[in-house]
């Protein structure tokens, strides 16, 4: 494995080197391969050295991979992600990686099999194999190792929040009396954040600033990307575009997106946070998105547009999806 690699098993980078030095291997094969890989680590934005050489780990992520946000074609993406798990596969049949990640320690094996409810033997997982890579004993588990687990993973591109780890200690915690070598130590629950809402001045100053000067825009005579000369908004309709803001942004907050991250209006329109802000909103509504959602979707666009925080590409993709929604209105979601 690379020196300075983050992880605890073979990462991309280090997959890489092993199909460039692969003698089995035809040199356009490892040119396909090696490019998959990275087009993936581009399309998930995260560094070669913190991506798992292991497809289980990255299976979901090569599901959700959109040809729109990097320009390419359908096809183009849908090779990518053939090679890419071809790539892996290789590694793990023909290099020995493992399909599960870090191998086991004689201690963790042991204990690891003695848990029979497979859910929380899968929400484990991850922490057994940190720690059994980092030769940390099941008795030695506490806090500040739990600590550093989040912290690894968070590094790794692997959100671990409060919720996260509210499931891990209580699936560590169910396991104690039950399982008679399960170390008999607690981990504690973060606690569930309350639901009351943030106050719009507790949001960045550089948001609440972009959206000041995006309404105050609204109340002038501008022009539109066409040339056509638009009239200033009532104050009604331009408050009601503040109340729509103002919410998509506690929203935001509400699906796990740190309120410090909102530092902008780009921010909060980037396409990552405004699909996932979307995609609250839908699930809010129901099976099918309420006219509420689409228009927002829409006004997420035009806004984007209207003020340039948004690129071109990007503003391409949301109008993309803001159609394929509106196709959607009236049909069960799947």
């Amino acid at each position: 494995m690379s020196e300075n690699a983050d992880l605890i098993e073979p990462s991309f980078r280090d997959a890489i080197e092993m199909i460039a030095t692969s003698a089995e291997l035809t040199d356009d094969l490892k040119r396909h391969w090696t490019t998959s890989l990275r087009q993936f680590a581009k399309a998930t934005d995260r560094p070669l050295e913190v991506i798992p050489a292991r497809y289980s780990a990255v299976r979901n992520d090569l599901a959700k991979w959109h040809h729109a946000p990097s320009g390419q074609t359908p096809k183009t993406v849908m090779n990518h992600r053939s090679n890419t798990k071809r790539a892996l596969l290789y590694l793990s049949q023909e290099k020995g990686i493992s399909e599960h990640g870090a191998p086991l320690t004689a201690d963790w094996e042991k204990l690891r099999a003695q848990v029979s409810d497979r859910l929380v033997r899968s929400r484990l997982s991850s922490l057994i194999r940190y720690c059994s890579a980092n030769n940390v004993s099941p008795r030695e588990v506490d806090e500040t190792v739990v600590d550093r687990f989040v912290q690894y993973r968070n590094r790794c591109g692997k959100p671990a929040d409060d919720a996260f780890r509210r499931v891990l200690a209580r699936a560590w915690n169910a396991n104690i009396g039950s399982i008679p070598d399960w170390p008999k130590r607690r981990l504690s629950e973060p606690a569930v954040k309350s639901a009351v809402e943030v106050e719009w001045d507790e949001f960045p100053r550089g948001l609440r600033r972009d959206v000041d000067k995006y309404l105050k825009g609204l109340t002038q005579i501008r022009k539109s990307r066409t040339g056509r000369h638009i009239k200033p908004l009532r104050e009604s309709t331009i408050q009601g575009r503040r109340a729509e803001l103002q919410a998509a942004a506690r929203m935001a907050v509400k699906i796990g997106i740190p309120v410090e991250k909102l530092d902008s209006l780009a921010a909060l329109l980037k396409p990552k946070v405004a699909e996932k802000i979307l995609d609250a909103y839908w699930e809010k509504n129901g099976e099918k998105p309420k006219l509420y959602t689409i228009d927002l979707a829409r006004r997420f666009v035009a806004i984007g547009k209207e003020t340039k925080c948004v690129n071109d590409r990007d503003c391409a993709y949301g109008s993309r999806a803001c159609g394929a929604a509106s196709m959607r209105k009236g049909r069960r979601r799947v």
